[in-house]
């Protein structure tokens, strides 16, 4: 029978990713073309480098612990987040986090009509990668990364991509600020 990583591990390395520096963290957007399936989209090539047909990226905006509800009430429901058809506890306060079990983080990314350059109005995606330690100018933590600005980019100041979420289509709108969710399970 395999062993089994206890609580406390993946609360450690939880918080030890949650320690790091957060400021060159970004949320890549990418994968235009749909899939074959696109209610079901395939598990993502955990050896992918790069996400697939990059449209831009946008620095991360917050980060929350978070945990599932195993049988949510209406009121969990409302106050929770709804992540992939599970709803989800989140909070800030990392002794909550660990008192109550979490072993998860909740990435969010903010698609604001003014301020996102970088991510056009009216694109679908299908794919979300999380890169860290990206070498980012002033505007590019601002506005975002484009493409072009992205490939132009010596290989060393873009990072790792540490996290690949391929999903159904997402259209960005026009007249509406949008959150995007990523979750990393530890």
């Amino acid at each position: 029978m395999p062993g089994v990583v206890t609580l406390k591990s993946r609360q450690r390395r939880m918080l030890d990713w949650m320690s790091t520096d957060l400021s060159y963290r970004f949320i890549g957007i990418g994968k235009t073309t749909a899939w074959e399936d696109e209610a079901n989209p395939p598990i993502p090539d955990e050896r992918q480098e790069e996400v697939t047909e990059l449209i831009g990226l946008q620095r991360v905006d917050s980060y929350k612990f978070a945990k599932v509800i195993p049988n949510p009430t209406t009121l969990q429901k409302r106050t929770g987040v709804y992540y992939k058809g599970l709803y989800y506890s989140v909070t800030q306060d990392v002794n909550i986090a660990l008192a109550e079990g979490y072993t998860s983080v909740m990435v969010q990314v903010t698609f604001d009509r003014d301020t996102v350059d970088a991510i056009p109005v009216g694109v679908t995606f299908r794919q979300l990668g999380l890169y860290i330690d990206v070498n980012a100018t002033a505007d590019e933590i601002k506005y975002g990364i484009t493409r072009e600005q992205w490939f132009n980019k010596p290989l060393e100041d873009r990072g790792t991509l540490e996290l690949i979420d391929n999903r159904s289509p997402l259209t960005r709108s026009e007249d509406q600020m949008e959150q995007v969710y990523i979750l990393i399970d530890f």
